[in-house]
């Protein structure tokens, strides 16, 4: 069954692509209504389950367009949304057509019982008028204009404050002198002051406009120094029309100091000649002190970088340095994060002479949050596999990391076996991950299953073991999404990647050849894993 998935959360379309591939499904997905329903006309799934709020075209919006198609309209709907207010929205959604509405986060048995239900129960969706398009269109309008109306309050709201603001600009510049927030003080050649901008001087300096006219401009400097260095400027300014511009220290009335900015030019007379002088005031305290918090910030950066780093070393010394020697086998792995650290890993140890574990993980995300789950989670598949079979491990390590996944909010795909040379046998399990395959000798492709759910996600299954025999010339490849999200144009499937490593080659010359399929001129979009098993030669 084909189902299309409308969310504009890649996290969440991803867990469901996990619930439903396991159920058997394909799975299509889009970011938001207007995508969902070309994919919807082009691809005509079997079963749409669709996000509320989205952009540019919303969850209702995108449900009345399918219902209106005479095509499209007998496609069950389900809404599945994290945001709930109450049971308007539900109402609305069954009044327009939907078939149910579930709200985030559901438990995954109990999410897949409810699509089960809806496309067992084959009925018309509830809300769907019966007399034609047009009483169709009157119901949608009906359940819908609460919606609509509010959209023209707002753009009332929105009308109301670009007049005021019109308003407000109408009467700045009517006043646009007194209204300048720098203070403007105008003199005469004598530095005597006849002007100045009343609420800007009243704010900056604390004096009413009577009480410096007439005064000497010395009365607003806090030493002779600066107003020497303003006069000098002053004697500097020969031609019209230039300015000239220093920094000062500034007294108020009540004998604070403040650093200001001054910007001096020359008043000009009717005739254009020179008859006094104009001095722009601006306090730049506020500037000097974001000035000194953006040095502690950059400051602060460098450091950060550097513990970035630090970090990003560590965790590539997490990663194993060597590759194992197992008689009849080769294995090989690459590791590159989307940014200087990850939530991707891969490990191998040795558990008994000629027996080892290989693990690939991949924790939700990247950066730094991921980073420091990935180091919990290697650990604890570390001391968890060293003494039980991994379904056991497992198992325990679910049990584990159950708490310290669900406080941050994130789950953990993850696929982990145990290599037996002598009989050269695989016993594996398989955590929600999927992203693994077995190319025979012979160039056949298999699928490794059973698969469960990812580490972090509420069920009540136990995970199930799986096991395969290699035989020579065999190759097992286990690779993280981002080799598939780096170039999704690509569509690169398990057949085509078991494609690419035809021929012969070491299993470190594969993991080159996988990783180079993106072609990336940079870091990829998501971390990329690729880890290669290659079965040498008859024991």
């Amino acid at each position: 069954m084909r189902v299309l998935v409308v969310d504009d959360n890649g996290e969440d379309r991803k867990l469901l692509r996990y619930i439903l591939e396991r159920q058997g499904c394909e799975v299509i997905e889009a970011a938001d209504g207007e995508e969902g329903l070309a994919m919807a006309g082009s691809r005509r799934p079997a079963l749409i389950v669709s996000d509320a709020l989205m952009p540019r075209m919303d969850g209702f919006q995108f449900l009345h367009r399918i219902k209106v198609d005479p095509e499209l309209r007998g496609i069950p709907f389900i809404f599945y949304s994290s945001v709930y207010t109450g049971d308007k929205d539900e109402k609305l959604a069954l009044a327009l057509g939907a078939d149910a509405f579930l709200v985030k986060p559901t438990e995954p048995d109990a999410l897949w019982r409810e699509i089960r239900a809806v496309l067992e129960r084959g009925e018309p969706p509830r809300g769907m008028a019966k007399a034609g398009l047009i009483a169709e269109e009157e119901e949608y309008l009906r359940q819908y204009s609460y919606i609509v109306t509010a959209k023209i309050e707002e753009k009332v709201r929105e009308l109301e404050k670009a007049n005021a603001e019109i308003r407000q600009s109408a009467k700045s510049y009517r006043n646009l002198f007194s209204s300048i927030r720098d203070v403007i003080i105008v003199t005469d050649d004598n530095r005597t002051i006849l002007d100045a901008n009343q609420p800007a001087l009243r704010e900056t300096f604390g004096y009413e406009l009577a009480e410096v006219q007439g005064r000497n401009g010395r009365l607003l400097y806090a030493d002779d120094e600066g107003y020497r260095a303003a006069g000098a400027e002053l004697a500097h300014l020969t031609v019209p029309g230039k300015a000239r511009a220093l920094e000062v220290s500034f007294r108020k009335k009540g004998g604070e100091t403040f650093i200001g900015e001054l910007c001096v030019i020359r008043r000009l007379g009717e005739e254009g000649v020179p008859t006094g002088n104009i001095g722009m005031i601006r306090d730049i305290s506020e500037r000097k002190r974001a000035e000194e918090a953006l040095r502690e910030s950059e400051r602060g950066r460098y450091l950060l970088q550097a513990e970035l780093a630090c970090a990003a070393e560590v965790q590539a010394k997490l990663l194993p340095r060597h590759s194992p020697v197992l008689p009849g086998f080769e294995i090989a792995a690459g590791c590159f994060p989307a940014r200087q650290v990850g939530g991707d890993f891969y490990d191998w140890q040795e558990v008994a002479p000629g027996i080892i574990t290989l693990t690939l993980g991949d924790v939700m995300g990247s950066g730094m949050a991921a980073a420091v789950l990935m180091a919990e989670v290697r650990a604890t598949v570390r001391a968890l596999s060293m003494q039980h079979e991994p379904e056991t491990a497992m198992q325990l390590v679910e049990s584990a990391l159950r708490q310290d996944l669900e406080s941050s909010e994130s789950f953990v795909t993850l696929f982990h076996a145990r290599l037996n040379a002598a009989d050269r046998t695989l016993a594996y399990v398989d955590c929600g991950h999927g992203y693994v395959f077995l190319r025979r000798a012979d160039g056949a492709v298999e699928e490794l299953l059973p698969r469960g759910l990812p580490l972090g996600v509420p069920s009540r299954e136990r995970y199930q073991a799986g096991a395969l025999t290699f035989r020579q010339g065999d190759v097992l490849v286990i690779y993280s999404d981002g080799l598939i999200d780096a170039r999704p144009e690509l569509e690169l499937t398990s057949r085509l990647l078991a494609d690419r490593l035809a021929g012969d080659g070491s299993s470190l010359e594969l993991v080159e050849r996988l990783t180079a399929l993106p072609a990336l001129a940079g870091p990829p979009p998501d971390d990329l894993t690729v880890l290669v098993v290659r079965c040498k030669e008859d024991l």
